[in-house]
């Protein structure tokens, strides 16, 4: 498990527990950890304060859903037009993450899109018809060893 020294030991091991299956109830930790369902819901809302904890999600299955291209793209844009492009491009439902990089003004995204014909309108209707976008290049994912959710403990 990823140290947290910041934390102590009942915190830590708290984290584990939310980590590893969010939907454990606070009383099934307590038992666990040979404490009280409300001690335990203290410590998690002020890991939660404390912005320690930034929320509770799900992770859905993407392919499921329809959308079986996961596409990694890096966008290059003038200097002057990377936070509008950054900004329209986030709100598309597409888009998973976008991130301004480090170098040449660009922006590394990674979107889901239903199929071959989706990736190409996404490239020609929301990408390339952007103000400021120099050059995008695109890389279709074919295997994935790993997915991230966060921080991995």
């Amino acid at each position: 498990m990823l140290e947290l020294p910041h934390l102590d030991q009942v915190d830590q091991e708290i984290i584990k527990l939310l980590h590893e299956n969010g939907r454990i109830s606070y009383a099934k930790i307590g038992e666990i950890l040979n404490l009280s369902r409300v001690a335990i819901q203290k410590r998690v809302e002020n890991l939660i304060e404390k912005e320690v904890i930034e929320n509770f999600t799900i992770r859905l299955n993407a392919t499921k859903l329809g959308k079986v291209i996961s596409a990694f793209f890096e966008v290059e844009v003038e200097p002057r037009f990377a936070e509008e492009v950054g900004n329209l491009l986030s709100a598309d439902s597409n888009v998973i993450s976008i991130y301004q990089m480090t170098g040449s003004s660009s922006l590394h995204m990674h979107a889901l899109l239903k199929d071959d014909a989706a990736l190409e309108d996404f490239l020609y209707q929301n990408i390339y018809k952007l103000k400021g976008v120099v050059r995008v290049n695109t890389q279709v994912v074919i295997k994935r060893f790993k997915q991230g959710t966060g921080l991995e403990l």
